[in-house]
């Protein structure tokens, strides 16, 4: 797992992702040389770029650290262009904020911006649990119980499993979700949730354990084997509205300059 350690507003210890040689320049050129020699796509640079910053935020990076664009391309090995693109994405996700004079930061957690988010979370996952639940097919179901299973089966009090468990909690919905047929819709649950992922990590961090979720995963789950609509939306808001309530508690009682740490015992 790469940590990255903000001390001052600078991020150290953040291993290269694509290998520029020591003293380069970051604007030397816009991508990786691969191997064979060719130069990787842009396109392929700026994801690996996005995923990097991601997971620095979501695992360590202190609310309000800045974003300096030549200090990560640098530390990276790529121009500042797919950094450009990379943070500009994340700050449509809701993760970074700008600032004209400032530049870019990365986002503070908020009870305002959890509730806001929470809001229109619990809206469209609810509609999308309502219109998909009646549309799951045998094979759809078994798919959400095999993921229910697994969620089971996991140790719900090792921090190595909480990843695995955020992947397979949101397979087993995705499935439901996406039955509904409305890939817009969907879409914008995976945006929303991208957006809170942070805010369920630090719970998870404070001493919430997955098994404590496991129990409305697997309430959710049983409303959408019984294809019941109003059932499956009503355990899809239940679940959201849950997080809220834990999660909300934690950030009126955490202090700012702890959340940093705590986000990385999440990880």
């Amino acid at each position: 797992m790469v940590r990255a350690v903000v001390e001052g507003g600078r991020v150290d210890e953040l291993t290269p992702v694509l290998g520029r040689r020591p003293g380069a320049k970051s604007d030397e050129r816009p991508g990786k040389i691969s191997d064979s020699g060719h130069q990787l796509p842009l396109s392929s640079v700026t994801d690996a770029v996005y995923g990097r910053i991601r997971t620095m935020i979501l695992r360590g990076m202190a609310p309000g650290a800045p974003l300096r664009l030549n200090d990560l391309a640098l530390e990276m090995g790529v121009s500042t262009t797919p950094v450009r693109v990379a943070v500009e994405r994340l700050r449509s996700e809701g993760l970074v904020v700008h600032q004209r004079g400032k530049g870019s930061s990365v986002a503070p957690l908020s009870l305002p911006d959890l509730e806001d988010i929470y809001a229109v979370r619990t809206g469209v996952e609810g509609i999308a649990a309502y219109q998909g639940a009646s549309q799951l097919t045998n094979e759809d179901v078994e798919a959400m119980q095999r993921h229910v299973r697994r969620l089971g089966d996991l140790d719900h009090a090792d921090p190595r499993e909480r990843q695995t468990y955020l992947m397979v909690e949101w397979a087993m919905h995705e499935v439901c979700y996406s039955a509904a047929g409305h890939p817009r819709l969907l879409d914008e649950i995976r945006s929303y949730r991208r957006q809170t992922e942070r805010y369920f990590r630090l719970a998870l961090a404070q001493g919430i354990n997955t098994r404590d979720d496991y129990d409305h995963q697997v309430a959710f789950c049983e409303a959408c084997t019984a294809r019941n609509p109003d059932a499956a939306e009503a355990q899809a808001r239940a679940l959201l509205q849950w997080t809220v309530e834990q999660v909300a508690d934690l950030l009126q009682d955490l202090p700012g300059s702890a959340s940093a740490a705590v986000l990385e015992t999440a990880s």
